[in-house]
């Protein structure tokens, strides 16, 4: 079977893997000259288990009035005139409820969990072809961190239904939290931790790293990779998808994968298909680590909205969430306003912030936080891999995994249900 995977990120490309696993003949397309280049590039590098739960909950609202006209704001909304946005937030503040938020846990989780054994499948891959996948992966954990007892008592509830579903999470003393991540003693020391959960068995490591490595271990395997190859549209007829056509002309396929990110909804709707992804916008900041007192735990600050990793010899600091379209414009206050919040957390990182490297990407978010994931009805052999969100790294090599399975009639790992495209 000739299938067409569209997207070279982390979800495309453990798509286009899992299918050449299964023995199909795979293509696949990336606008860009190489693979990781968008969304993948520099996220947070986290691959949380333990933080699968949607953005979405009783609290946004309140804090996305609080923070209106901060041009540092952690979530900022800048309206447009497009119904597309409006239709979006819609159903993500019908989506701001505790019932809501817990709805998504277990799919999510279930499908991190997959993630996981996924990684270690490939990283066993590797090792028999005598190479390593190294992508800067450092097996410490994620440390959530908070500033209050109330914002505490509030994650244990979480942490009880990770722990009902097997995911092991260790409440901490704000003591505690320093024997774990000793970088942390300055915060500790300025009163700015009441506590912590901590997750042992997370990691940390550099997506964009992963996407080369995997996208070439996928060519091994014979895999056509098409950069610079723009998607003009899907050719599609009488409920069955044809082909691509591409800038570099037209595609015959037996299956058709959409994994765009943030282009899913403009490649779909020509064909009558609403998929309710939305850009989100992220900043990120990449610095030389400290000597001597960098972290060695992928921090997330829940106070500051910023999640830190150690990625080798770099650190990276991740955060902000802007629902303002397609703009991919750097703005040099919201970029610095992740490295001021790495530095008040961890002074010492402040040392290489002349070198500080910013980046911004689109992530694609549904309102729900979950993906979608399956076929797209009424096109029987087009399917699509998409809306990760910030979970594109947790949640990546299962979905491909999950997909692949559908697509060649194997048994499948999980059930797809949950992820199906008509939920909305």
């Amino acid at each position: 079977m000739k299938v067409v995977v569209i997207g070279a990120g982390i979800v495309g490309v453990a798509t286009a893997y899992e299918l050449a696993l299964r023995g199909e003949t795979v293509t696949l397309i990336e606008t860009r000259e190489g693979a990781g280049l968008g969304t993948s590039y520099a996220n947070g590098g986290q691959m949380s288990a333990c933080e699968v739960a949607p953005w979405a909950g009783p609290e946004i609202p309140g804090l996305i009035l609080r923070w209106l006209g901060r041009d540092d704001a952690p979530f900022r909304l800048r309206p447009k005139m497009d119904p597309d946005q409006w239709r979006w937030l819609l159903r993500f503040l019908l989506r701001c409820r505790s019932a809501a938020r817990m709805q998504r846990i277990p799919p999510n989780l279930e499908l991190a969990l997959l993630t996981r054994e996924r990684m270690a499948s490939y990283a066993a891959d590797f090792r028999d072809e005598g190479r390593s996948l190294d992508f800067d992966r450092r097996d410490r954990g994620i440390l959530r961190i908070f500033a209050s007892e109330h914002a505490v008592r509030a994650a244990m509830t979480e942490m009880e239904t990770m722990a009902r579903l097997g995911v092991e999470q260790r409440l901490l003393t704000a003591a505690e939290c320093v024997e774990v991540e000793p970088a942390l003693a300055p915060a500790l020391q300025r009163g700015e931790i009441a506590g912590g959960l901590y997750s042992p068995s997370d990691a940390s490591g550099d997506a964009y790293l992963f996407s080369k490595h995997m996208t070439e271990a996928a060519k091994r395997r014979g895999v056509t990779f098409e950069t610079d190859t723009v998607v003009e549209g899907i050719i599609a007829r009488a409920g069955r998808a044809y082909g691509v056509a591409t800038s570099r002309g037209v595609l015959d396929a037996d299956a058709v994968v959409v994994a765009a990110g943030t282009g899913t909804a403009a490649l779909l709707k020509p064909l009558g298909i609403r998929t309710w992804i939305y850009p989100v916008k992220g900043y990120s900041v990449t610095l030389p680590a400290p000597e001597g007192n960098a972290p060695e735990v992928s921090i997330t600050d829940e106070a500051r909205k910023i999640v830190i990793s150690r990625l080798g010899n770099r650190l990276r600091a991740a955060g902000q969430a802007e629902v303002g379209g397609y703009d991919l414009t750097l703005e040099t206050g919201r970029a610095r306003s992740v490295l001021n919040a790495l530095t008040s957390l961890l002074p010492q990182a402040g040392a290489g912030a002349e070198t500080a490297e910013f980046w911004c990407g689109l992530r694609p978010m549904t309102p729900d936080g979950s993906p979608v994931i399956g076929r797209v009805e009424p096109i029987s052999n087009l399917f699509i891999n998409s809306g990760h969100g910030t979970l594109g790294w947790t949640l990546g090599a299962g979905s491909g995994a999950a997909l692949a399975d559908l697509i060649c009639d194997s048994a499948p790992q999980l059930s797809l249900s949950p992820f199906n495209i008509r939920r909305f």
